[in-house]
């Protein structure tokens, strides 16, 4: 319990100006501060968790209301505040649960958040803040396509590359707008509002991600830190899971990864096998099905399926592959490529592409 003289500090002044205020010496403000009684509430105490300073000297006053210098780490602080999703307890505050609609087609859906790479800036079409807009803006075209094709099953997919990372290029040293921890924070709240908008609208929601080239941890450029399970999408996947567990609303939605050091997620969607892949592994947009080939004669995951969904050259394109079977590559949310288009000349369109299963078949496939 604080004695009359410390009920008297106010953490926010100094001791001198503390000691002027009470009518008593620095010294003995000093003194008094050393059995402070603080409650851990006072975000003044909270800057820094004490569980990631290495070493104390004089400077910074603690918890315990003395002045100490403390060397700490600011990537430790980054990823401690990147793994906490309080940012998503935040948004789901005000959610109204509602009952999803009954089935009325057998008919499945997928919308393809592919290669949004958030932090990706400084390019032909903005930044973070331009690749934001464009995604909700097809989330909002893809919920009044639901409530008119009224699907059984939709899936929202991440195909990979959901942030931009910083180890894939030393350019992102300086077209970045965000660190890797803000890109998780933001691409992670960005999925959630997805999820709240689409679940109400559909019997059946699959969130699935799969593991990708930017998404993964790594330790320098190019270097991965551990298998392919490593991967920030996939992580983020699993917050959401479990942010999403047992709650009112989101008992339809169900959450699919790849099996563990696998890069590929199967879904039933439609009456078709599908198999999302990010699509690194190929040499190229027309490639994937060479690539499909492949793993089919080492019955790899999607060996089977009736439709491979692929990413990562941000290039939208649909064609067949063998007896019937079907390649869809996803287009791109990001805010383009300036170093593709001053070498190439071209450049891919804007959006997320959203295609419909019916009986087993591709109906269609278009960019919203």
């Amino acid at each position: 319990m604080n004695c009359n003289i410390c009920e008297q500090i106010d953490v926010r002044l100094s001791n001198v100006a503390n000691g002027d205020a009470i009518g008593v010496s620095e010294a003995t403000i000093r003194r008094h501060l050393k059995h402070y009684d603080k409650p851990e509430t006072d975000p003044f105490f909270t800057d820094v968790p004490t569980s990631i300073i290495t070493s104390r000297g004089k400077s910074v006053r603690l918890a315990d209301g003395s002045w100490e210098k403390i060397n700490w780490q600011p990537n430790a602080m980054a990823l401690r505040e990147a793994l906490s999703y309080d940012d998503l307890e935040r948004a789901l505050e005000g959610f109204v649960a509602v009952d999803p609609p009954t089935k009325s087609t057998d008919d499945g859906m997928g919308l393809n958040a592919a290669d949004l790479q958030i932090g990706k800036a400084r390019q032909r079409w903005g930044g973070t803040p331009e690749t934001l807009a464009s995604c909700r803006s097809s989330f909002a075209r893809t919920a009044r396509l639901v409530m008119e094709e009224r699907p059984e099953h939709l899936v929202l997919s991440d195909n990979g590359d959901i942030i931009e990372n910083i180890w894939n290029v030393p350019a992102q040293k300086t077209t970045n707008d965000l660190d890797v921890p803000a890109q998780i924070r933001t691409a992670r709240k960005l999925l959630l509002e997805g999820i709240k908008l689409l679940a109400p609208l559909v019997p059946r929601l699959t969130v699935l991600s799969v593991p990708s080239n930017h998404g993964g941890s790594r330790v320098g450029y190019k270097t991965p830190e551990s298998t392919v399970d490593a991967d920030f999408g996939l992580d983020i996947n699993y917050q959401l899971e479990d942010v999403l567990a047992d709650r009112d609303g989101f008992g339809h939605v169900s959450f699919v990864r790849p099996e563990p050091l696998e890069s590929t997620a199967l879904v039933n969607l439609g009456g078709a096998k599908v198999a999302y892949h990010h699509g690194d592994e190929s040499g190229g947009v027309f490639k994937q099905g060479d690539w499909w080939r492949n793993i089919d004669h080492g019955r790899l995951p999607g060996w089977d399926a009736d439709v491979l969904v692929t990413a990562h050259f941000h290039t939208d394109a649909r064609y067949r592959s063998g007896d019937g079977r079907v390649v869809i590559a996803c287009a791109s949310s990001d805010p383009g490529s300036d170093w593709f288009s001053s070498h190439s000349g071209e450049s891919a369109r804007r959006g997320m592409t959203v295609f419909k299963i019916s009986d087993g078949q591709v109906v269609y496939d278009r960019i919203v």
